[in-house]
């Protein structure tokens, strides 16, 4: 059976993940609309469940994450990859709109932004986390939505990454 990930355009940098997860989500828009798929999409899922019925057939404990491609052996799952994803466009997005952040150099900024998160730590999130929403105003607003998501605010060597990236 064909592997489905060979199935599924753009480049092969191991973070092929992120295109399949836009087709499922695009397919599951699909289905729930009664619209037809791509055939591309019905590869996928062809030969996602094939490879799926493969492997059980085989006496091997089947896991469709890795027959769609979204995961390899010892891999970050699809799930977290996501939320990891969500959580650096947040950043670079509260980097855009906080003015005293908006122009300052990824390497300051990624310090004032890890200072900031420790003192909303320190003095609100005890407070904010069983709240239902975010608090009003930023950047209290995206630490508690990452801290909600149950991923960990990032360190300073990792924020001036996520900063100095821009394919996010």
């Amino acid at each position: 059976m064909v592997n489905a990930s060979a199935k599924v355009a753009g480049p092969k940098t191991g973070d092929d993940s992120t295109a399949i997860i836009a087709q499922l989500r695009d397919i599951h828009a699909r289905l729930v609309k009664g619209a037809a798929l791509t055939t591309g999409q019905s590869s996928l899922l062809t030969n996602a469940i094939g490879a799926y019925l493969d492997a059980l057939d085989g006496g091997v404990s089947p896991s469709l994450d890795r027959t769609i491609g979204l995961r390899t052996r010892g891999g970050v799952s699809p799930s977290r990859r996501d939320a990891l994803e969500t959580r650096d466009r947040s950043i670079l997005r509260l980097w855009r709109i906080v003015p005293e952040w908006t122009d300052v150099h990824p390497v300051a900024v990624s310090r004032m932004m890890r200072q900031s998160a420790d003192k909303y730590i320190r003095s609100r999130w005890l407070r904010d986390r069983d709240a239902i929403t975010a608090p009003p105003s930023e950047p209290a607003a995206t630490w508690w939505k990452i801290l909600q998501s149950g991923i960990a605010i990032p360190g300073q060597r990792q924020l001036r990454n996520i900063l100095s990236e821009t394919n996010l």
